[in-house]
């Protein structure tokens, strides 16, 4: 009696260590697939992303051009354009800024010159793309465009534009693009050269001429002259006179040397450079561009004057083409 007694009570602890187990893995995840007595479980991982880099994935300047062609004595609009991303929402983006500068003579941090560098601290954020560059809009794209005022001075080198932005909590992102601004040559000169009041077989009083780089690479000079048309021979035609016109080597220059005082014919001629028609020959004048941004210190005097021969008289006019060619130096 005794034996079935412990029988039974064996077999009853039995069934209870068994409920007891499939009452404890009933509570077990469906993701834990290992059985009992099994080496291995898999069990599931997860996270919540914060904050994300901003990206700048896209930078062009002047709508990808390869080039930049400045304005003579005047400033060109630069445009930059990037698309940015942050996906943590365009929103998370606050500020974008760029700087533009000569990648020979600057880098990115430098302070502003307007021969080399310009910076924009407040580039303007649109959430929407406008599918610019291809790139259609969604909730993570945003369009940036920062704008640069380069004075026509500006060096003629590859220059970069180096775009950076941030989120709300400060981390950046940047991407940058290159373009090449090209030489300009472009003169600056009054509108006459006036010799006054000259008898005639006589020589004029020199007459000095500024004349200034209002491009952005250093110049010589090419020089020619003309009375009526060009490759006319002439340096001027008067109104009265048996004669009437002035021949071209009585119209004379020196690029480099003020020659005050009365001269005679033959004095001019050895002071002087003779003025031609037709095809100018290149004067070295070595006329350097602008680099001072508060003042125009590119200006450099031509010094003239001109023989009037017998046989002319009343007023005479001609015309004389100032031609700017890049310097060796340059």
């Amino acid at each position: 009696m005794k034996t079935k007694n412990k029988t039974a009570i064996g077999i009853g602890l039995i069934f209870l260590e068994i409920s007891l187990l499939l009452a404890f893995f009933s509570f077990v995840p469906s993701s834990v697939i290992a059985e009992i007595g099994t080496p291995d479980a898999t069990v599931l991982t997860n996270l919540t992303v914060g904050n994300t880099y901003p990206e700048v994935i896209n930078v062009s300047i002047d709508d990808d051009a390869a080039s930049l062609i400045l304005t003579p004595n005047a400033t060109t609009l630069v445009q930059c354009m990037a698309i940015l991303r942050d996906y943590n929402g365009d929103a998370d983006i606050v500020a974008v800024n760029a700087t533009f500068y000569d990648s020979v003579a600057s880098s990115s941090g430098d302070s502003d010159d307007n021969n080399y560098h310009y910076t924009n601290s407040s580039c303007v954020i649109d959430a929407d793309t406008g599918g610019y560059n291809g790139y259609t809009d969604d909730p993570y794209l945003s369009l940036a465009n920062c704008t640069f005022q380069v004075e026509y001075y500006a060096n003629a080198e590859d220059w970069i534009c180096h775009v950076t932005v941030n989120d709300t909590v400060g981390w950046m992102g940047e991407n940058t693009d290159v373009i090449t601004i090209s030489p300009l040559l472009s003169l600056g000169l009054p509108d006459t050269i006036n010799y006054g009041i000259v008898n005639a077989t006589e020589v004029s009083n020199e007459n000095t001429t500024n004349v200034t780089n209002y491009g952005n690479v250093q110049v010589n000079l090419s020089l020619e002259g003309y009375g009526a048309v060009e490759d006319d021979n002439l340096a001027m035609v008067c109104t009265l006179g048996n004669i009437g016109t002035i021949a071209i080597e009585h119209e004379k220059y020196n690029l480099t040397t003020p020659n005050p005082g009365q001269f005679t014919l033959a004095q001019l001629a050895g002071n002087y450079t003779n003025l031609t028609s037709g095809a100018p020959p290149i004067r070295r004048f070595e006329l350097d561009y602008r680099t001072n941004d508060t003042v125009n210190e590119a200006i450099k005097e031509a010094y003239w004057r001109i023989y009037v021969p017998k046989g002319v008289a009343g007023t005479c006019n001609g015309s004389i083409i100032f031609g700017a060619t890049q310097a060796a130096a340059s």
